[in-house]
């Protein structure tokens, strides 16, 4: 059996005077500061709000890429309910009465639909002056939208289809988790991309001016000649890993028990209707995982680590190394004879209002199916001091079985002076890694028959996310040593590893403007579980 790769809002301040310079090359909107600004490479004047700064709106297509679905949606709607039951003669009679008032109405739905798209388009901007985006929305009442430079977490580019045929593409901005962030659509392909790549310098603590270019991407994959490929998956790699995955495997299951029960009770015919549409399921979700994963790579960049993905759909999104506070690496069993692993991550200040829990599950995932050497390699990107080959892993006692029977044997933890590792099970093996510094809490629980067996488990509370590590089912003097020691290395981790690092805590973000500040996490406990933890 293979292992895994581890071990066994108050009023704004006055906004700076602008800056001669026009904008910069495609359109975005300068700052403000004189040095960043090269005049002879700068563009005519932007147009220039009320209160003096220069905005940018949003590609004059955005109202056709964003209405399109809707419009879709009409049509088949109403062709379907112009095709009546009956004979062809009944048809025609039906499509020529209908369509004296389908299509003006269509008509009508469509000016409608062009001019509010119009007027959201004309009357949301974006602006870049020298400390924030802002970006400004609604017509009868304004919104506007401040996200400071320092407060950007991460910024992912997407490129839905229909966006994508006409070269525009919207960046997802994250600010952080009391933030819901924010929303450039669309804009052209370069324009996003520069755009991302500047706003992403300024969080970082570096100045420059948004015209200053670098490798240009492709538009295929979103990554330039400067970047380092890590990873690539391949498509058979990724049908393999669907096809040997519970989603594909059950059904086929409940299909095969369904045919086998029927065709022993000599009503196969009965069933043969249902395979059809069952098939295609199965071939549809297939195409999805291999279309929507499709040249899933992972790259290195000048700003850390950036995962591209999609066929259709191009989706690149960036991952702050610093900000990751757990791993999870698991291999079902069907995986195991093929060497397949599945990597996800916890991400601090992540949302989770997306827009459905597949694309949520998509963010979390590092690699949805790779093999042992491509997971060492994604690790040492993500971890790059940890050796988790070298980190001891101590079971827990023999006792444990009667409250975990069926897979008591494989509760291991263990540490060393950089993370803390747990794992179990054997039809799904899982292997949690969470840095010291990364720790946030830690707690010890216990239940009513882990207190007749003396035994107790021990968390190690990371961000809410897919991660989670809980050393189960261990001796409660095993326990408190081990809550005391991981409090005492989380201490000391953050007093030694620079803020920023992998390993390290993350770059604390600096108080919300015109806001109460706000923690970026929740406060560690200060002292270690002790007699009076209620354990026996």
């Amino acid at each position: 059996m293979s292992q895994p790769p581890g071990p066994g809002s108050s009023p704004d301040p006055q906004p700076p005077e602008p800056s001669p310079a026009g904008p910069a090359p495609g359109g975005v909107a300068l700052p403000t500061t004189p040095v960043e600004v090269e005049p002879a490479r700068a563009l005519p004047d932007a147009p220039t709000g009320p209160d003096g700064k220069r905005f940018e709106r949003a590609h004059p297509l955005t109202p056709l890429i964003q209405g399109w679905l809707v419009l879709v949606a009409i049509v088949i709607g109403v062709a379907r309910d112009l095709v009546p039951d009956g004979g062809e003669d009944n048809l025609v009679d039906s499509l020529a009465g209908s369509l004296r008032w389908i299509l003006p109405l269509l008509g009508l739905v469509v000016v409608v639909a062009a001019v509010a798209g119009y007027v959201t388009w004309r009357f949301t901007r974006f602006v870049i002056d020298d400390e924030e985006l802002r970006i400004e929305t609604g017509a009868l009442f304004r919104r506007s939208k401040r996200i400071p430079f320092q407060r950007i977490q991460s910024i992912d580019l997407s490129q839905p289809l229909a966006a994508r045929l006409f070269g525009l593409a919207e960046l997802k901005i994250e600010a952080g988790a009391g933030d819901a962030g924010a929303k450039l659509r669309f804009l052209s392909r370069g324009k996003a991309s520069q755009l991302r790549d500047y706003l992403l310098t300024r969080a970082a603590g570096e100045r420059r001016s948004v015209h200053e270019e670098g490798p240009q991407a492709s538009a295929w994959t979103d990554l330039s000649s400067a970047d380092e490929v890590l990873v690539r998956l391949t498509p058979g790699q990724l049908l393999l890993g669907f096809l040997l995955s519970g989603d594909f495997l059950v059904p086929v299951l409940v299909l095969a028990v369904g045919l086998g029960v029927t065709g022993f009770l000599g009503v196969v015919v009965f069933a043969l209707p249902a395979v059809i549409p069952f098939a295609i399921g199965l071939a549809s979700a297939a195409g999805r995982q291999v279309l929507g994963q499709f040249n899933y790579t992972l790259s290195r960049s000048g700003r850390g680590l950036r995962i591209s993905r999609g066929l259709t759909n191009l989706t690149s999104q960036s991952v702050p190394v610093d900000r990751i506070q757990g791993i999870s690496i698991s291999q079902g069993l069907p995986w195991r004879p093929f060497g397949l692993y599945r990597v996800r991550i916890d991400v601090l200040g992540s949302t989770t209002g997306v827009e459905d829990g597949s694309k949520q599950l998509n963010l979390s995932l590092l690699f949805p199916v790779a093999t042992r050497d491509q997971v060492r390699t994604g690790l040492a990107a993500v971890l790059p001091e940890v050796d988790l080959d070298a980190v001891e892993l101590r079971r827990s006692p023999s006792s444990s079985r009667w409250l975990r029977w069926g897979d008591w044997w494989t509760l291991r933890h263990g540490w060393d002076d950089r993370v803390v590792v747990t794992r179990r099970g054997w039809l799904l093996d899982t292997t949690a890694v969470v840095p010291h510094a990364k720790t946030q809490s830690v707690r010890i629980t216990q239940g009513p028959a882990q207190r007749a067996l003396r035994l107790a488990t021990v968390h190690v509370d990371t961000t809410p996310g897919p991660v989670t590590l809980q050393v189960l089912h261990v001796a409660v003097e095993d326990a408190r040593t081990l809550a005391t020691g991981q409090l005492q290395r989380m201490r000391r981790a953050r007093a030694e590893a620079p803020a920023g690092t992998a390993t390290g805590p993350a770059r604390a973000l600096p108080p919300e403007p015109r806001a109460t500040p706000q923690p970026t996490a929740p406060a560690v406990a200060q002292q270690p579980p002790g007699p009076d933890a209620g354990l026996v």
